[in-house]
């Protein structure tokens, strides 16, 4: 059995980890949308090198798309992360009850 270590406050020593961004085939079996199109762009740039011509045209082109609809899936998670965070409450008034 594995001992749990005691929960304590984060303090500015404290390092995130690190997750290891998940290859295609997991981000396609268990990953959002998002992690799909993030796994996808990578094997495309690893896979660029390779080409010439206009298969490499069109990959660029296609590298671009997925870069601009990440951007764009990033931007709402954010938007809606911050919408969120900003719910403020009403004073409480007895006579609602």
């Amino acid at each position: 059995m594995v001992a749990r270590k005691p929960l304590r406050a984060v303090t500015p020593d404290d390092k995130p980890v690190k997750v290891a961004p998940k290859s295609l085939a997991e981000a396609a079996e268990d990953g959002s949308y998002l992690e799909i199109l993030v796994a996808q762009r990578r094997e495309m740039i690893r896979d660029v090198k390779d080409m010439s011509g206009p298969a490499k045209a069109a990959m660029h082109r296609q590298i671009a798309l997925h870069s601009k609809e990440i951007a764009a899936l990033q931007a709402a998670a954010e938007q809606e992360a911050s919408e969120d965070a900003e719910a403020a409450d009403e004073p409480f008034s007895s006579e609602a009850l």
